[in-house]
């Protein structure tokens, strides 16, 4: 479990053991190129009854600094090839968050099935991700440093469970104790379905333990800060209640329970295209920040269940918006005249994390994929771009496309425009629903200014 800063969290790693990842993680085995260098931790103790988060846990370690969990030095050759690959151009976010979301998507299938194994119906249940919710990038990243996803259930429900992955690395605080620092969080719910006919089914999965202590065959363990685990299992709950909330109030079109936006919210649009008539203002619109990205399903992107995998969709979506947010950034400017004086770093917008991402059916291999990225709403130092995934099934090609995924995406920047106008009515209640979620979760441009700053800190150290 993620503690603050100031807590090394050293009695979960102490029963924690390297075990293999194609037994303990076949989801992640299956499907990340880099598994082979990754080190996966389980609960050491015998437990097979217990319901704990503990006992379900899953560490996936990232051996960035080049020197393994016992020691021994890595390889050259694969430390390059291990930091080529989750890198990213962002001094800031120097890990990369694509395939952060990519890997916390198989992971998240992990430990949900580990969970359920202790049911007497487990080897009838399947698990299918509903969506990934509220996550977000809280300190820099050090690609230079070992990086944990600490990953384990907080929630469940009648059929579904909420499992949070906690992005991790390790910091000296002033009396040169190593701690943990939290750097990274998502939320994903899972639903647990049957087998055979891939419909959701009730009070199959085994309940969440809150006790403060875990047996084993041996001995008896104290889970470190009860409070916490307690905090983080009513935080979860929360989100259920949010989740649900947000249900019911959604604007989307597609939703079975949809409304339109508010008198206020209409006039706040209408009020920007009359900017844009009377020529007070240059301001962008959606459709130039709107860009499409198709592929076909090719078989190495499945996942155990012969379907596309989930984690494959959160990682393009997230290259196509920070596309989209990287075009966004700099909007107004003459890219000719600030061309020389930009750096990689400066001319990409930041990636601060995602409002959700909802998966509403599966897809084929050897379907066709559409991916399209718009940026829908922005102040001067954040936009949200939201991803729509439609698919097309090659047998009937002139079909209409069917939605499969809708991601939204946050960034940070130092030179967005401060607003941008959307057209269409889709692209209206996906301007006002972003609207809502700034206003409500943040960040703040205040907030923005402070991660600039520190990032400009570390750049101006670096030369």
């Amino acid at each position: 479990m993620a503690l603050p800063s100031g807590n090394t969290g050293t009695d979960v790693i102490s029963r924690l053991q390297r075990v293999h990842a194609r037994v303990e993680a076949p989801f992640l085995y299956s499907v990340s190129p880099i598994s082979d260098r990754l080190r996966i931790f389980a609960n050491s103790g015998n437990n097979a009854q217990s319901s704990s988060p503990y006992t379900s846990m899953l560490e996936c370690m990232y051996p960035l600094s080049g020197i393994d969990h016992d020691g021994d030095r890595i390889p050259t050759d694969d430390l390059d090839i291990l930091r080529a690959s989750v890198s990213d151009f962002d001094s800031w976010s120097s890990f990369r968050l694509a395939k952060f979301y990519s890997d916390v998507d198989a992971l998240t299938a992990d430990v949900a099935y580990r969970h359920a194994s202790s049911a007497p119906e487990a080897d009838n249940i399947a698990f299918v991700t509903a969506g990934h919710y509220n996550s977000r990038k809280i300190h820099r990243t050090d690609v230079s440093k070992d990086i944990i996803l600490r990953c384990y259930p907080t929630y469940v429900g009648g059929s579904s469970m909420e499992i949070r992955t906690d992005a991790i690395q390790t910091t000296e605080d002033e009396n040169g104790a190593q701690v943990e620092n939290l750097i990274n969080v998502c939320f994903t719910c899972m639903v647990a379905v049957d087998k055979t006919t891939l419909r959701p089914i009730k009070n199959v999965i085994p309940k969440l333990s809150t006790s403060s202590t875990i047996e084993d065959s041996n001995e008896q363990h104290n889970d470190p800060e009860p409070d916490i685990l307690q905090m983080r299992v009513e935080m979860a709950e929360q989100h259920n209640q949010i989740r649900k909330q947000r249900f019911a109030s959604s604007m989307q079109l597609r939703g079975l329970s949809s409304s339109p936006p508010t008198q206020e919210e209409m006039f706040t649009i209408h009020a920007l295209h009359q900017q844009i008539l009377k020529g007070e203002e240059n301001l962008p619109r959606v459709t130039q920040h709107t860009y499409k990205s198709s592929l076909v399903v090719y078989p190495e992107k499945r996942n155990v269940n012969g379907k596309l995998f989930g984690g494959f969709v959160m990682e393009q979506g997230h290259i196509l918006a920070q596309y989209a947010a990287d075009f966004y950034l700099h909007h107004h400017k003459n890219d000719k005249s600030s061309a020389n004086t930009t750096t990689a770093s400066t001319s990409r917008a930041i990636p601060l994390g995602l409002d959700e991402a909802i998966f509403l059916q599966p897809v084929s291999i050897g379907d066709h994929v559409t991916f399209e990225a718009r940026v829908v709403h922005s102040t001067h130092r954040t936009c949200r771009v939201v991803v729509t995934v439609e698919v097309r099934s090659p047998s009937d090609r002139h079909s209409v496309p069917l939605r499969s995924n809708r991601l939204s995406f946050l960034f940070g920047g130092g030179d967005f425009p401060s607003q941008i106008v959307p057209d269409t009515y889709s692209e209206i209640l996906m301007h006002v629903d972003a609207g809502r979620r700034s206003a409500v979760e943040g960040p703040m441009d205040e907030e923005v200014d402070l991660i600039l700053s520190e990032k400009s800190l570390k750049e101006q150290a670096n030369q």
